[in-house]
């Protein structure tokens, strides 16, 4: 049996297409083969050799005539039983993994692929290879995709380009970043919004584009729009490059609705994509369309963009923007108040801060554009209620621009409350500086702001823009940069705010301890009107059931019959869930529809006996929302009363574990005082 040491995936790789190859085999088509660098495979080769020598095993590499071994037909036979049974041995593929490989193989390939060479690949049989697919499908299905099979034939994958280009994007936001990749020498060249693992990422899955051109590209790009994109925004924008020149280099172009590439060109982010594209085509020596100039013209438009807002000119600043987008923030900060019984109405910075988010984010929805909010799962669980109060916030984006906000945007409009929630207590002034973009520092202030009362978040803003004046006028300043300036000010801290970080910024503070200064939520169920949304009649308990779409037709159709909903309101929930998950974490989510389909405002409540999963999710209570525009102040009250259940472990854990509908309905009415 032979055994390849040290960092085996890849050399097995490279020796399993050295026997398969009787011929000699070029260094570039061999590092194509495993999509690899030619680099990483030299490297790798000479390794390979060395150790092959021991074993008195000739690995072969000549100049321009390719790599091969020296073996007869015989050895070679050997040679290649004696890898795979190495393979099973030392190689424990998950699940996870093979996907992966097969989603990228899939939609990477121009040609088609075959089961036997999937199981090749992954040291795997053909039948594990086959319920890998079962996924696969699914996995497509879910993105507008379809997988295709033929005997003979192979598999590969069809659908709208568009689609393609989404699937692609998701896969590399799905992605570990756990492969061996090589490390480029030109690594600290990369752009402060990149960290490892996403570059990692880039390489695994485009291991032959050119990640510091396009970079340079984007960089030279935002000094022309005179803004520069958050960290998630600039390597989205990465991506959607990367992804446009692979599909362009295997003959796929993207097609955009006419009207929507018309609505674009007279934008100055059209200029610039016209110039990027113009600078992408001498790079890569390749032809971009104009619809390719119009979708990246839109990202551009739908880029989070990082924003340093001076409270001393608020009034300046909202006197420049589009009124809708003033109108809408302010009701978002209205209705979220109302649910977490605060008053918000006055932070001229929370209201500064969701109407410049408003505008790349209505691009977005408009042109289904997603941005994938990398710390949601971590505001779900530890601002559930907030997470919640902005989900209540979907039905003005339905009623104002027509559209459906899906769970991820979701997030960052929770992102912005939970800053303005935590800015209620302030004393110390304090500066943020961050390299990693808005999205973590917001979430850092807001962890500053919930363990120190004392602290007000002046600003948040890139090193970059740390200057004398500012450092002069601030009390504190938490960076995740280290060593940035030598003061008595810069407490330096993690990006996750740990144990060691509060003990920091505790010495620095001194004595200084805040008391929180919680309000008490009052009891709205205590209006009738309340009550006539919730009843048993509409609770029930499940233990039959464990599929999610089964579950909402069900339940829904009982809603229906009773006349609370019209006919179509199952299918408007399932379409609203495709958008995004409605799932707001510790296990409850609130499908819901549009507000046209509902007659009569009521919820249902199904607690299920055994959690099912939805979305990769685990969920044990579902609360179907059917809510009219006519009841506004019933639905505030309620969404209110919900969200303060949320706060309270206690009854959480006694709906879980109840199994009595009249308990259920008391949690409800009486939680959360």
């Amino acid at each position: 049996m032979i055994k390849i040491k040290g960092k085996e995936n890849v050399k097995k790789q490279i020796f399993l297409v050295l026997i398969k190859n009787k011929k000699p085999i070029t260094v570039s088509m061999l590092a194509k083969e495993i999509s690899m660098s030619g680099k990483t495979v030299r490297n790798y080769l000479k390794i390979l050799q060395s150790e092959l020598d021991e074993k008195e095993i000739k690995l072969i590499i000549k100049p321009n005539v390719g790599v091969y071994l020296d073996v007869t037909e015989e050895e070679r036979k050997l040679l290649n039983m004696g890898i795979h049974i190495s393979s099973n041995e030392e190689e424990k593929y998950s699940p996870e993994h093979r996907r992966s490989y097969i989603l990228k193989t899939l939609l990477k390939n121009k040609y088609s692929y075959t089961l036997q060479l999937f199981a090749e690949d992954l040291y795997c049989s053909k039948t594990t290879i086959i319920n890998d697919l079962v996924y696969i499908q699914s996995w497509l299905e879910k993105r507008g995709l379809q997988l295709k099979r033929k005997q003979n034939q192979g598999l590969w994958v069809e659908g709208n380009e568009k689609n393609y280009r989404r699937a692609m994007m998701d896969l590399f936001l799905e992605i570990n970043g756990n492969e061996e990749i090589e490390v480029e020498q030109e690594l600290d060249q990369l752009d402060y919004r990149i960290d490892f693992i996403n570059y990692k990422k880039v390489k695994e899955l485009f291991p032959f584009v050119d990640l510091f051109k396009i970079q340079e590209i984007i960089q030279q790009a935002e000094k022309k729009l005179g803004y520069y994109f958050t960290d998630q925004a600039f390597i989205n924008l990465i991506i959607h490059i990367a992804i446009a020149i692979e599909r362009i280099k295997n003959e796929k172009e993207i097609k955009m609705i006419k009207k929507h590439f018309e609505s674009l060109k007279d934008k100055y982010e059209f200029e610039v994509a016209t110039w990027v594209v113009k600078r992408l085509s001498e790079a890569f020596h390749l032809f971009f369309s104009e619809d390719e100039i119009g979708y990246i013209s839109l990202h551009m438009l739908g880029a989070k963009i990082q924003e340093d807002i001076d409270t001393n000119n608020c009034d300046m600043v909202l006197d420049v923007q589009n009124r809708e987008y003033i109108h809408i923030a302010k009701e978002i900060i209205s209705l979220a108040g109302d649910v977490l019984n605060i008053d918000l109405s006055h932070d001229q910075q929370l209201l500064i801060a969701l109407v410049l988010h408003l505008r790349p984010t209505v691009v977005r929805l408009k042109y289904g554009l997603k941005l994938r909010n990398p710390i949601l799962q971590t505001i779900k669980n530890e601002y559930t209620s907030i997470f919640g109060a902005a989900w209540a916030c979907s039905s003005i984006f339905e009623k104002k621009l027509g559209v459906s906000i899906n769970e991820d945007e979701v997030g960052y409009i929770a992102m912005h409350l939970a800053v303005g929630v935590g800015r209620l207590n302030q004393k110390v002034k304090t500066i943020i500086v961050c390299s990693s973009g808005v999205g973590t520092s917001q979430l850092i202030s807001t962890r500053l702001q919930e363990r120190f009362h004392k602290i007000e978040v002046v600003s948040i803003i890139p090193l970059s823009s740390l200057n004398d004046e500012i450092i002069e006028k601030s009390d504190l300043i938490i960076s995740t940069i280290p060593g940035i300036i030598d003061s008595n000010k810069v407490v330096y801290v993690s990006t996750i705010l740990d144990a060691t970080d509060v003990l920091k910024i505790k010495s620095v503070l001194g004595k200084l301890e805040g008391k929180s200064n919680k309000e008490d939520i009052q009891d709205d169920f205590k209006n009738a009107s309340i009550k006539k949304i919730i009843d048993e009649e509409l609770c029930f308990i499940d233990d039959q059931k464990n599929d999610f779409i089964e579950i909402v037709n069900h339940y829904g159709r009982i809603m229906e019959e009773r006349g609370y909903v019209k006919k179509g309101f199952c299918e408007n929930v399932l379409e609203r869930e495709k958008i995004g998950s409605t799932i707001i974490g510790k296990g409850i989510a609130i499908p819901h529809s549009k507000q046209e389909f509902v007659n009569k405002s009521k919820i249902c409540i199904v607690k299920l006996k055994k959690p099912i999963t939805w979305d990769g999710q685990k969920v044990r209570l579902i609360i179907l929302l059917a809510f009219n525009q006519k009841d506004l102040n019933t639905t505030k009250a309620f969404y209110k009363k919900f969200y303060s259940i949320l706060n309270d472990k206690n009854f959480i854990y006694e709906m879980m574990t109840s199994d009595n509908k009249s308990e259920i309905i008391n949690i409800f009415l009486n939680g959360g005082n």
